[in-house]
């Protein structure tokens, strides 16, 4: 029964993160070479980390969790009900491309310390963006499901319809096996792990 039907969906995920990571790299190396304004980063985060910053231990955890956790899937999800193929992955990008600013200017600001923050902070952002990879590759098959019963409607000659229900579910069983478990790591990893890793390192 908890079986995912879906034999390609870690291989979707491992390119989602490749190409997130790579996002991230472009991101970080275009922010060394224009130096983006320290209003550049705010804007970038604001959105994000407004209500965490004033949040500390169990409860900064969970508005990481409530933020990444719940908030951001339901936008992948509405997203993903557009017929429109990858429109979900925005939400991964706006998470990756901030992430990329906001290492650089802890470089620019003090390259040792900045170091140490970006090796500090580098765990539970990969368990995180792993976490967002395999909820984008669920919804892909969902959102293909959607845009095949739809393109067949106009089709002369039909294509075989991609089961909704099957890809649903499947959705549900990744995100609640394995996504959200990840994303909750990931929160008490920031929380906790970061601040004890920058210690030991600083």
């Amino acid at each position: 029964m908890l079986k995912i039907q879906d034999d390609a969906y870690l291989k979707r995920t491992l390119k989602f993160l490749f190409t997130t990571l790579l996002i991230f790299l472009i991101t970080l190396i275009l922010a060394i070479i224009f130096s983006p304004s320290i209003e550049t980063l705010k804007s970038a985060t604001e959105s994000t980390h407004n209500s965490v910053d004033k949040a500390r231990g169990l409860q900064k955890v969970w508005e990481y969790i409530l933020n990444n956790g719940f908030k951001v899937p339901f936008q992948m999800l509405i997203l993903t009900i557009i017929p429109i193929p990858f429109l979900y992955y925005l939400n991964i990008i706006k998470t990756t491309v901030p992430l990329g600013i906001a290492f650089d200017f802890v470089l620019h600001f003090d390259l040792y310390k900045g170091s140490m923050m970006i090796i500090a902070s580098t765990p539970h952002s990969i368990v995180e963006i792993l976490g967002f990879c395999f909820i984008a590759s669920a919804l892909f098959k969902v959102n293909q499901s959607i845009i095949r019963k739809i393109n067949n409607i106009f089709r002369k000659s039909k294509k075989q319809n991609l089961s909704i229900k099957l890809a649903i579910l499947n959705l549900l069983k990744i995100y609640l096996l394995i996504a959200l478990p990840l994303i909750i790591i990931a929160a008490f990893m920031e929380t906790y792990l970061t601040d004890l890793l920058l210690n030991l390192l600083t």
